[in-house]
């Protein structure tokens, strides 16, 4: 995944006031902290990623080679209680699908016995063209 994905998806998250008045921007983390020790916090990593080029992309000239760019990432909700996961990803999915970049393919929710927390785990499709 690029890092431009990164910041995309960091960054819808961060502009949002429903979001924000629910977890801190400083608690939107991309990828895993050493510790942590933090609650609510939204740590953003990568599952899977795939680019592809369209006809014609070995021979175009550069700057009108299309490539698609294809990332499933997952957010890691980790509250203190159940429900704030709930919350939570109740204002995330709508405005990332909303974006037209996004689409939710999956949720999990657990306990981390680990770290004494609840995780919700939400996966998105992102997808981003480039004119390489």
């Amino acid at each position: 995944m690029s890092s431009g994905a990164f910041r995309d998806i960091r960054g819808f998250l961060c502009s949002s006031t429903n979001v924000t008045t629910l977890v801190p921007k400083s608690s939107i983390i991309v990828g895993w902290p050493r510790v942590l020790d933090r609650t609510p916090s939204i740590l953003i990593t990568q599952v899977a990623g795939h680019d592809y080029g369209y006809l014609g992309y070995k021979k175009s000239d550069p700057g009108s080679r299309l490539r698609r760019e294809e990332v499933t990432f997952q957010l890691d909700i980790v509250t203190d209680n159940r429900r704030d996961g709930y919350i939570i990803e109740n204002e995330i999915t709508p405005l990332l699908i909303a974006s037209g970049a996004c689409r939710k393919v999956s949720d999990v929710d657990g306990f981390d016995d680990e770290a004494n927390v609840n995780r919700k785990q939400v996966s998105y499709l992102y997808t981003k063209f480039h004119d390489d």
